[in-house]
């Protein structure tokens, strides 16, 4: 059988980072995001927005704000692993350490900034075997308590869920048990899944699972039909789609997808068997074309959240196709938007997108 797909971080691959923005206005932050999709990957790392400063590896703070500079002097004190920047004009002296971000937000600047943050953060992940004591937060003050640095990548990444295997292994079928040796198949190549064992909870939950949770095993079709001649064969679509949502409101994105990227339909998809709402219907509408996240967002007027939603759900489900954007086309395809986009009927949209 084939190996199944791994990911697997080395040195020689550039690491994904994320940055925390606080105490910016709503237009510096959307023009933060919009600066890090131009911003190429180099040997060390490639940056994306977070909505989580947990996860971030550096953190902006709007400095010339009093609430922001408060914090700021908060975080220096508490001597986070992030990397600090100041969002400031001011002549002032900021603590040790802390880099600062001159107004406006502009590429020329941020781009070395973030060069020298990312090599600045992993110097820190390096040196954490040599510091024990040094400050991380509370959600990773357990996990780093009994970790070496060289551990340390990987509690910052987010785990791999069973969803997400199945996506790396379409077309193939999955023997996967939990800890109990409870057993799902599945058929990824005609979208179906057999049970004895599991309720839809339960393999819902078996699907939120990390992958070192369970034990998966690619079977031939042969093996398949052994093994499930007595079951009934479920439509594997629903479930994965429920799940990709009920797993995405934390605003993160699957692994392998960036907020870089535009993405596309390849085909409608079924949402009167998925179950769906207005919103996913507009989703789609837009996604006819190649559109990013922040785009969506900004034209659906809704936190950007819901459209991350959207996108994992038909990533699991293998409806997107993919492609690298440059702030150029992004600007571009802004400025196209008419201003009473929100005013024209949905079904006008789709027809113009269809070239009805």
């Amino acid at each position: 059988m084939g190996r199944l797909e791994s990911e697997v971080w080395s040195p020689s691959i550039p690491r994904k980072l994320y940055i925390f923005a606080s105490h910016l206005s709503h237009s510096n932050v959307m023009a933060l995001k919009v600066l890090l999709k131009s911003i190429k990957t180099d040997e060390i790392a490639v940056w994306e927005y977070t909505n989580n400063p947990n996860e971030a590896a550096a953190i902006l703070i709007d400095a010339d704000s009093k609430e922001g500079a408060l914090q700021l002097e908060e975080w220096v004190r508490k001597k986070n692993y992030q990397v600090l920047i100041a969002f400031s004009n001011r002549a002032v002296a900021f603590p040790e350490g802390v880099l600062v971000l001159p107004r406006p937000l502009r590429s020329a600047e941020l781009f070395p900034l973030l060069q020298q943050a990312s090599r600045r953060f992993l110097h820190i992940l390096q040196s954490l075997q040599d510091q024990p004591d040094i400050a991380f937060c509370p959600s990773l003050q357990q996990d780093l308590a009994d970790q070496k640095a060289t551990k340390v990548a990987s509690v910052l990444t987010r785990p791999r869920r069973v969803l997400e295997i199945l996506h790396g292994n379409r077309n193939k079928i999955l023997k996967v048990a939990d800890r109990s040796m409870r057993t799902v198949f599945f058929d990824t190549e005609k979208h179906y899944y057999y049970t004895v064992d599991l309720v839809r909870t339960e393999i819902e939950n078996l699907l939120t699972s990390t992958i070192e949770n369970v034990q998966t095993k690619e079977i031939d079709r042969r093996q398949l039909e052994t093994e499930t001649q007595s079951l009934k064969a479920q439509d594997l679509d629903p479930l994965l789609w429920a799940v990709a949502l009920a797993i995405s409101t934390d605003g993160q994105l699957f692994h392998s997808l960036s907020f870089s990227e535009s993405y596309r339909l390849n085909r409608w998809p079924d949402l009167k068997k998925l179950g769906s709402n207005a919103l996913h219907l507009k989703f789609a509408a837009m996604l006819r074309q190649e559109c990013t996240i922040s785009y969506m967002a900004d034209v659906a007027k809704i936190s950007i959240d819901e459209a991350v939603s959207f996108i994992n759900a038909c990533y699991s489900l293998n409806y997107l196709e993919r492609q690298e954007t440059s702030v150029v086309s992004l600007q571009a395809r802004t400025q196209k938007t008419p201003a009473n986009a929100d005013k024209i009927s949905l079904f006008s949209r789709i027809r113009r997108r269809l070239g009805i």
